[in-house]
């Protein structure tokens, strides 16, 4: 939940959120087969909206005023319980065939009784591939129909839209530098998300003069018009590899210039200078260390350590980072686990479970705390994080104290919050007395789970564990991917916000592909590419469809909240770039690990804050060979880490640029690997089963 300038989208979606059910979708022939009710005129509608011709680009919000008069003889209302009376549309090709039938739904304001005008704002998303449309509004009577079955006429509007032009439009993938970013492989869905998620990063851009100076950076979605710490940080593994510096590092300079002299950071900034902190949450510090990690990944050392060294006000960057860490060993540690504590939300959310209206977002004397797997996640993950820095600025000896700090959070969070018998760590443990009269330690939180295993926090026996819950918990729950949150959710009306108060709503057992993205990311990680892959394309193939990010999905996968999220697009491109493809390069050891197996994929990637490049050009099939040829302007030495397709029960014969060569071996779960030290400059490598 978010607060600040965004409260007017909240409103809007606290009006919406009890109205989205799917209602009854008739295929389009039958809709134009169907004869009209005998009570046609009990629902008609009149349309009066002056425009002709809707014009956007490829992935666009379009927003637009409809104009209608109800022409029937019953009164239309949004907020009835019983078949509510809402807008939307159905999205049309060229020749007016059907190409979406379900959409987002729109409310009256108030009722409209017969021969009453509304006026309706609509926002929508303009499809993802250039071209001529047409949008068909009608209204629906949910789960009764559509208005168009009682008799009534729809809205047609032309929608024209345009192509969006990247540099690297036209171009394919090389083996020789250049500076763009293109990927290319078999799986027409995958390459259908990376131009997604260009899009999404695309549409959040923002720059404006800050306190630290000129910012640039991205909204959290069009939903949210500030940019949020968590979510910029969750952005990176995307941005770094289409924009320049300013764009990674000037809007966590303007988040620093903002933090108070306890070293708290606050949650976001606008373009007007104004901050907020949800202090429901312990993670605003904990995303800022990990953030710049990362930023220092995509900048390279050298670079990264006069980062680090530059002033904000009058202190240095990694001071600030510092600080911000020991705001939460100061202000947010219980004394008797010595556990990160946070407020009693949904797993990684931001919404107090008692409170009823904004104020859940911040908390006061009534907060109920508790010590979540969320918060040790992150804060394991920033601990090491902020030791690594301290060494590229060259004080190696200030990281000790956080490696020490790291160690102990891991063990005391195995201690108090890993529960053996059930192969997860449970959402949290209540630092009063208080419980409750469900069995909240059968939750799965998947975000404080997922978390767990990126920051390294659990072992690879737990990791393997969780993992298998999770794929477990999706079937046996019925979620449409792997990106559902808390299963089962927390019981009805055990939150009392409205947006939360329902299962499956919002951060209450909503679908989030903000955690999804990392889950399948780690997937691939510890062994279970197969999975993960067929995870990724259930994602892949519910938001192209689409054609959108959106902030939470409903049980079935129907978009809520924000439009274009950039969280989403963020941790997808964690999942499929760093995932299914391979390419982890702004780590001190680089790793080529592509995970295609039987196929193709041809990378090139362009960092340009640091102006490496890396590229690859994959393929193996079954009754041949595997080719891979490789190249780089990396000068560190790192390692190709092969999934091998045939197994381990096929040895493989390799050669290296020729030249016959006897490779490593791994299995990690149920993947098997060939694994070749080597240097990133051009290279050839083919393997076959002997």
């Amino acid at each position: 939940m978010r607060n600040g300038l965004s409260q007017w989208f909240l409103l809007c979606l606290l009006g919406l959120l009890p109205f989205f059910f799917t209602a009854s979708c008739q295929p389009e022939k039958e809709r134009k087969n169907q004869s009209p009710s005998p009570r046609s005129r009990d629902y008609a509608c009149r349309w009066e909206t002056p425009t002709e011709k809707v014009e956007a680009q490829e992935g666009e919000i379009i927003s637009l005023q409809l104009n209608l008069v109800n022409a029937g003889r019953r009164p239309w209302n949004s907020s009835s319980r019983e078949a509510p009376c809402l807008v939307s549309y159905h999205l049309l090709d060229s020749r007016r065939r059907l190409l979406r039938f379900d959409n987002p739904r729109f409310v009256f304001p108030r009722e409209v009784k017969p021969g009453q005008k509304a006026e309706v704002s609509v926002r929508l998303i303009a499809p993802v591939t250039a071209g001529k449309y047409f949008l068909e509004f009608d209204l629906v009577l949910e789960g009764r129909g559509w208005f168009r079955e009682y008799g009534s006429k729809t809205l047609v509007l032309p929608l024209e839209v345009k192509p969006v032009i990247f540099p690297e439009d036209g171009r394919s993938p090389a083996l020789t530098s250049s500076p763009y970013t293109l990927f290319q492989t078999e799986i027409a869905e995958f390459n259908q998300l990376l131009r997604l998620i260009r899009l999404t990063l695309h549409h959040d851009e923002v720059k404006f003069q800050g306190k630290s100076g000129q910012v640039a950076g991205f909204m959290a979605g069009t939903g949210y018009p500030q940019v949020w710490v968590r979510d910029s940080a969750t952005i990176i593994p995307a941005s770094r590899l289409y924009y320049e510096k300013p764009f990674l590092v000037s809007w966590l300079e303007e988040i620093l210039f903002f933090q108070d002299e306890n070293g708290s950071l606050p949650d976001w900034v606008d373009a007007s200078g104004r901050v907020d902190k949800n202090t429901t949450e312990s993670d605003q510090e904990t995303s800022a260390v990990q953030a710049a990690a990362a930023i220092v990944g995509a900048l390279g050392e050298k670079e990264g350590a006069d980062w680090l060294k530059k002033k904000i006000g009058r202190r240095r960057i990694i001071d600030r980072l510092d600080e911000a860490l020991r705001f939460l060993l100061r202000f947010r540690t219980d004394p008797a686990s010595g556990l990160i504590t946070g407020a009693h939300t949904a797993d990684w959310g931001d919404v107090e479970s008692g409170e009823p209206d904004q104020q859940a977002i911040y908390a006061d004397a009534k907060t109920c705390w508790t010590t979540d797997i969320y918060d040790q996640s992150m804060f394991y993950q920033a601990a090491l994080d902020i030791s690594y820095l301290w060494e590229v600025a060259g004080e190696a000896a200030r990281g000790a104290f956080w490696r020490e700090k790291a160690a102990a959070i891991k063990a005391r969070t195995n201690q108090h919050l890993w529960q053996e018998d059930k192969g997860f760590y449970r959402v949290h443990r209540h630092v009063d007395s208080s419980s409750h009269d469900f069995p909240e330690e059968d939750i799965f939180a998947m975000g404080g789970n997922a978390q767990a295993i990126l920051a390294g926090l659990a072992t690879a026996d737990q990791a393997s564990r969780i993992i298998e819950e999770a794929l477990r918990r999706q079937q046996s729950f019925g979620v449409s991917t792997i990106s559902g949150s808390l299963l089962p959710p927390y019981p009805e009306g055990f939150f009392s916000h409205p947006m939360m108060d329902h299962a499956y709503e919002y951060q209450n057992g909503g679908q989030w592909d903000w955690f999804g993205g990392r889950l399948i990311a780690v997937m691939y990680e510890l062994g279970f590419s197969e999975a993960a892959t067929r995870c990724l394309l259930a994602i892949a193939r519910k938001n192209n469809g689409r054609g959108g990010f959106y902030e939470w999905d409903t049980k079935d996968g129907h978009g809520r909240g924000s439009e274009n999220y950039a969280g989403s697009a963020g941790a997808l491109t964690l999942a499929l770039v760093e995932g299914f493809l391979g390419l982890k390069v702004c780590q001190p050891a680089p790793v080529l690990s592509p995970r295609v197996g039987w196929g193709k994929a041809r990378i090139q990637v362009y960092i340009p804050a640091s102006g490496q490049f890396y590229a690859y050009d994959y393929s193996c099939e079954k009754s041949g060979e595997l080719h891979f040829r490789f190249n780089s302007d990396d000068p560190r030495p790192g390692a190709i880490r092969l999934l091998w397709p045939w197994g381990e029960k096929a040895s493989a014969e390799v050669w290296f640029d020729g030249k016959k060569i006897e490779p490593q071996t791994t299995k990690i779960g149920h993947d098997f690997y060939l694994i070749i030290p080597t240097d990133f400059a051009s290279h050839h490598l083919v393997a076959k089963p002997r």
